[in-house]
């Protein structure tokens, strides 16, 4: 969290405050940052969490600031010192755009990231409501929104265990524009227990976000809608096929046949679901 807060504090063009959400850590958060919020030089605030998950977290922070650009940062994670400056440059000269993410790496610290090269930001890239609901481009530690934004769209979705910053994009890109400064301007620290964790329940909330853009409507025209069956069809036969090697059969065949269902002509679905009914019908050799 330290880190996470000076490299905040570190960047080119600072933030007017600074909102820390202790999300469950009983007062960890003020002991940890306090010597670093009496030299800040900016407010540096703590919120107690609600302990509801990353979604009711970030709406608890959202909740406390003043500023009319948000921008999110999970407290492992760290920013390279351009990262507001370029990003900021932007929505002054796009007020259309609503939504501005950057490019991110997986590395331990700062130190040795070239991610900011040259003075000027990079032009900036345009994500398309067909390219961002085929899959989620924007990491929320990079990404910053308009205050506008949010009061007209809404915040994170509680209800979703997981991918609410997915949903919520797909959201905002009904009414305004999306983009990527294309710079590695994140770094994003994955400890190794989550290379694996929780892949299933990951599958199974995109397919939940995916059909809930579909059922809302407003999606621009059939050739998105189409976009989406297949990102849902893609979804449901990734967590097939995922089940299927962790040899959880019957579940993976449910999940196959829905792939199937929505989007007939993936040849990966059927030869995992014919493998799958020669596994559960216990034939030699067959591998799901």
């Amino acid at each position: 969290m330290r880190e996470a807060v000076r490299s905040v504090l570190g960047q080119t063009l600072p933030p007017t405050e600074i909102v820390v959400v202790d999300d469950g850590g009983e007062g960890e958060a003020k002991r940890v940052l306090s010597p670093i919020r009496q030299a800040a030089g900016i407010p540096v605030g703590v919120v107690e969490g609600p302990g509801r998950g990353p979604g009711a977290a970030r709406n608890a922070g959202m909740a406390e600031a003043t500023g009319e650009l948000i921008a999110f940062l999970d407290d492992d994670d760290l920013w390279l010192p351009q990262k507001l400056e370029w990003q900021v440059e932007w929505f002054l000269r796009r007020p259309s755009v609503g939504v501005v993410g950057t490019l991110w790496t997986e590395a331990e610290g700062i130190e040795g990231v070239d991610g900011a090269a040259g003075r000027r930001p990079p032009r900036l890239r345009r994500v398309s409501r067909w390219a961002l609901m085929k899959a989620n481009r924007l990491a929320t530690s990079g990404v910053v929104v308009r205050r506008e934004c949010v009061e007209r769209c809404g915040r994170f979705d509680e209800s979703l265990a997981l991918a609410q910053d997915w949903e919520l994009w797909l959201r905002m890109a009904r009414n305004w524009g999306v983009g990527i400064v294309p710079a590695r301007l994140v770094v994003y620290r994955r400890h190794e227990g989550q290379r694996s964790a929780d892949r299933a329940r990951m599958r199974r909330w995109e397919g939940e976000v995916v059909r809930r853009a579909l059922e809302g409507g407003g999606l621009g025209g059939w050739w998105l809608e189409g976009v989406g069956r297949r990102r849902l069809a893609w979804a449901h036969g990734r967590l097939g096929r995922l089940l299927a090697r962790e040899g959880e059969i019957e579940g993976a065949i449910t999940e196959l046949r829905e792939s199937m269902s929505i989007f007939p002509y993936n040849p990966l679905v059927w030869t995992s679901l014919v493998r799958c009914a020669l596994a559960r019908r216990g034939w030699a050799g067959a591998k799901p």
